[in-house]
C-alpha cells in the first residue's frame, strides 16, 4: 500500500520547506521515504545541491516601490504565480493514495505549472482530468519507439502544453537505499504509463528477489543509446515545445541549441545519479553563457527556500523547478499538503523580492549577488537525525558506508 499520510484535519504545522521533510519522514514507509530522499553512492551531490545556496549573499536595495510586488511568471507561454514549476517524479502514489492527481490539484489551486513523469503512478487520462491546464509531460525515452510515438500522441492530444525528455537517466545511478530496501512497488499500484509496454513492467517494479526491482525496469526499458538524433525525430512525432533536462555542461547546452530544442534544465537529477556532480547553481552561469539568451533556462536542485529561488534567477535562471518538498507535502497532506509547500514558498518569494527592493521579477540580477564570506556556519544536513542509539542517518538511509563521515568532511570543506 501507499504511504498513508496523515489523516485528513491532522497534517502537520510546517513552517517551510525543510520542516516538511521531517514530518514526511514520520508518516511514510522507510521504502517509501528513503526512495525519495536519497541520492546516489555518497550523496555528495545531494549535500552539494543545498550547500551551494549558502555560498552567495543577496545585496538589497533600499527605498524602493515594494507596496506591490509582482511574482508572476511566463515560459513558452505557460504562465505561473511565481518563477517555479513541479518538478517531474516518479510514483507519487508511494507517498498518497491522491497520488499524482492530488499533486496536480494542488498546484493548479496555487497557479504552478506541473510536470508529469513517465513513471506514473496516474495516467495522463487522470491528469487532464484535473482540468489543471498548464501540464509538462515528463518523457523517459525507451527502445521501443512505436511506445514513445503513443505517449507523446497521446500526451498531445490531451492538452498537455509541453514535453521534458529527461536526458541524464540512460542507467540508473547506484541508490543503495533502494538495493538495500529491496524497494519494491506495492501492491494496488501500478505504473500506468508503461501499460503498452506489457505487464511485465510492473512485475518488475515489484520484484525484489536480488535487488532493487526500479532498477531492473530501467535496465530492461530505457534506450541507454540514446543520442542527439532523437531530438530531430521527436519534431517529426509533435508540435509541442521540447525542453531537455539533466544537462550541466555547457557544451551540451551548445548542442541542445543547435538542435533546436525550446528550452533546458540544468539538472543533476536531485543528486540520484552522477554521485560528485555539480549542482545545477553551480554549472548554471555556464550554461547561461553558452546559451546567450536563445532559449530558455530553467534549473532545479536543492530549492527550499525563497532566497534559493532568487539566488538561481539572479545567477541567469529563467525559472526553477521544485521537488522533493512538493512529494514530502503530499505525502503529510495530500492535496492541500501540496498547496501548502507551494504556498510557503510563494510567500518567502515575495517577501525576499519586497526585501531585496525588487517590485517585478526583471528586477532580480546578477548586481544583486554577493560571494559570501568563508567563514560561513556549516549548512544543515538534509537528512534526518537517527534516533538515539541507531545508526548514523547516511548509513539509516542508505547512501552508502560511511559517508557519514564523508558528508561531514566535504562540509568541512565548504
Amino acid at each position: 500500500m501507499a504511504s498513508p499520510g496523515a489523516e485528513a484535519g491532522t497534517m502537520p504545522d510546517f513552517l517551510n520547506l525543510e520542516e516538511v521533510e521531517r514530518a514526511a519522514s514520520k508518516v511514510m514507509t522507510k521504502m517509501a521515504f528513503d526512495y525519495y530522499h536519497g541520492g546516489a553512492e555518497t550523496c555528495a551531490t545531494v549535500v552539494e545541491n543545498r550547500a551551494c545556496y549558502s555560498r552567495y549573499q543577496l545585496m538589497p536595495r533600499i527605498l524602493r516601490d515594494v507596496s506591490k510586488v509582482d511574482t508572476s511568471h511566463e515560459l513558452l507561454g505557460i504562465r505561473s504565480s511565481m518563477p517555479v514549476w513541479v518538478a517531474p517524479m516518479a510514483m507519487h502514489g508511494l507517498a498518497h493514495p491522491g497520488r499524482e492527481v492530488a499533486t496536480c490539484r494542488g498546484a493548479a489551486a496555487c497557479g504552478v505549472p506541473f510536470t508529469f513523469s513517465t513513471v506514473a503512478t496516474s495516467s495522463l487520462a487522470d491528469i487532464e482530468g484535473t482540468g489543471h491546464k498548464d501540464r509538462i509531460f515528463q518523457l523517459y525515452v525507451i527502445r521501443n519507439r512505436d511506445v514513445v510515438r503513443r505517449w507523446v500522441t497521446e500526451a498531445e492530444a490531451r492538452g498537455f502544453r509541453a514535453l521534458m525528455v529527461t536526458v541524464d537517466a540512460q542507467r540508473l545511478g547506484n541508490r543503495e537505499a533502494d538495493a538495500r530496501n529491496k524497494f519494491t512497488l506495492p501492491p494496488g499500484l501500478a505504473l500506468r504509463n508503461l501499460q503498452y509496454l506489457s505487464t511485465s513492467s510492473t512485475a518488475q517494479a515489484r520484484d525484489s528477489g536480488d535487488g532493487s526491482g526500479l532498477m531492473k525496469l530501467f535496465t530492461a526499458e530505457v534506450d541507454d543509446s540514446l543520442t542527439w538524433d532523437f531530438i530531430p525525430w521527436l519534431r517529426t512525432v509533435t508540435k509541442l515545445p521540447i525542453i531537455v533536462k539533466g544537462l550541466l555542461s555547457p557544451a551540451d547546452a551548445e548542442l541542445a541549441v543547435a538542435y533546436g530544442v525550446d528550452a533546458i534544465v540544468v539538472s543533476n537529477h536531485g543528486g540520484r545519479q552522477l554521485d560528485y556532480s555539480p549542482s545545477g547553481l553551480a554549472a548554471l552561469p555556464g550554461v547561461v553563457a553558452a546559451v546567450a539568451g536563445r532559449i530558455p533556462v530553467l534549473m532545479d536542485g536543492g530549492i527550499r527556500r525563497g532566497t534559493d529561488v532568487i539566488k538561481a534567477l539572479a545567477l541567469g535562471a529563467s525559472g526553477v523547478l521544485l521537488g522533493r518538498p512538493v512529494l514530502f507535502g503530499l505525502a503529510v497532506g495530500g492535496q492541500a499538503g501540496v498547496e501548502r509547500v507551494l504556498s510557503l514558498l510563494r510567500a518567502e518569494i515575495e517577501l525576499t523580492m519586497a526585501l531585496a527592493g525588487c517590485a517585478t521579477l526583471k528586477d532580480v540580477g546578477p548586481h544583486m549577488l554577493l560571494p559570501a564570506p568563508t567563514a560561513q556556519p556549516l549548512p544543515a544536513l538534509p537528512y534526518p537525525q537517527a534516533p538515539q542509539g541507531q545508526a548514523g542517518a547516511c548509513a539509516s538511509y542508505g547512501c552508502g558506508a560511511g559517508a557519514e563521515g564523508q558528508r561531514q568532511q566535504l562540509l568541512s570543506k565548504l
